[in-house]
């Protein structure tokens, strides 16, 4: 059958065909629209995430290496890890990152080196720039996230140590470190000395180790501060990490020539963990008097509240005894403190990575 319109119907087609033709021209107008507005938001994004790079390429300065250099670099699979030897003059270290890069600041003629160890192919994602009254470290990074800067918390209180990781997710396990005692309450104290300045220091040091070995690490300080037993086990639960250690200093008046070196301690409530709990004492124990003379003072089991009300494994360092004339000097000296946190971290990684 054939359909034949009338010159009124055929003029009302036309002019629905029209409209519906210019609806879809708008419709194709907004989407198109769309499309470049996204497309300059993305463009406008990657613009100012790697304006640090940008910027510091205008005035990027290639490091000098010698065998006496002050810029060190070690790596494994998941971190490469700069640490940077800087004079105890320079206070005034600061860092900031984008998604490309962290630039880390020292004062004007720092003497920034490379140290002949690094090989050519692991010094092209780091240079200097000069700018703004400042000696400018650039650091290429190779993912946004989980790259660490640590100031001033190495082994000789005079080191930044910038982690820079090599994989999208290094953190594989997680640690809560308590520093013993804090505030008001000095813990065992010597002169001057106090054990809660000890272990802050101690903990702090163990983070960038830690860290580099998979580590991620939360403090329940940071500063010196006091906090109740009570909530310290709370803070440990709600975060409910691998392995839970409170770090302490041990004393003992009247027989300071008797009691020496470093003990671990745990407790199990009604047999609560006994085969982790007593694991990681001696694993963390074992490690600890690895290095720099420190005695044995043995395992021991003791119902000490902030490990008895932490729910994850759990463990209390005692770390030598501030009233030893012996382990006195060794709690003074800054390398013998940073091979002692490196040891307590090693036996966390051990302890983790068998769990």
């Amino acid at each position: 059958m054939r359909l034949i319109l009338d010159e009124k119907s055929r003029r009302k087609f036309f002019l629905r065909l029209s409209i519906i033709i210019l609806i879809l021209l708008i419709i194709l107008a907004l989407i198109v629209s769309g499309i470049e507005v996204n497309s300059n938001k993305k463009n406008n994004k990657a613009s100012s995430t790697s304006k640090l790079l940008t910027d510091n390429n205008k005035l990027a300065v290639k490091i000098p290496k010698n065998k006496d250099g002050n810029i060190y670099m070690e790596q494994n699979n998941i971190f490469k890890k700069y640490t940077i030897n800087i004079a105890s003059t320079n206070k005034n270290v600061t860092y900031k990152q984008d998604d490309s890069a962290i630039v880390i600041s020292f004062d004007k003629n720092s003497s920034l080196i490379l140290n002949s160890g690094i090989s050519d192919s692991n010094s092209t994602d780091i240079y200097l720039n000069n700018d703004n009254g400042k000696e400018n470290l650039v650091i290429k990074k190779n993912y946004k996230e989980n790259n660490f800067v640590n100031i001033n918390e190495g082994n000789d209180k005079n080191q930044v140590i910038i982690l820079i990781s090599k994989v999208k997710k290094p953190l594989t396990h997680k640690a809560v470190l308590n520093p013993g005692h804090g505030g008001m309450d000095s813990g065992i104290s010597v002169g001057s000395i106090h054990e809660k300045d000890i272990t802050l220091r101690i903990v702090k040091l163990m983070v960038s180790d830690l860290e580099y070995n998979g580590v991620g690490v939360v403090l329940t300080r940071d500063k010196d501060e006091g906090q109740a037993l009570a909530d310290i086990a709370d803070f440990v639960n709600k975060i409910n990490p691998d392995v839970f250690m409170s770090v302490h200093v041990n004393g003992m008046d009247g027989y300071q020539g008797e009691y020496q070196g470093i003990g671990t301690y745990y407790y199990n409530e009604n047999g609560y963990q006994t085969s982790q709990r007593i694991s990681l004492a001696n694993i963390i124990l074992k490690h600890a008097t690895a290095s720099d003379g420190w005695k044995n003072d043995g395992v021991v089991k003791d119902k000490l509240k902030v490990i008895r009300l932490s729910k994850p494994p759990s463990v209390l360092v005692e770390a030598g005894y501030l009233t030893n004339n012996n382990d006195r000097a060794r709690l003074q000296n800054d390398k013998v403190l940073g091979n002692l946190s490196k040891n307590l971290s090693l036996g966390i990684v051990e302890y983790v990575n068998k769990k």
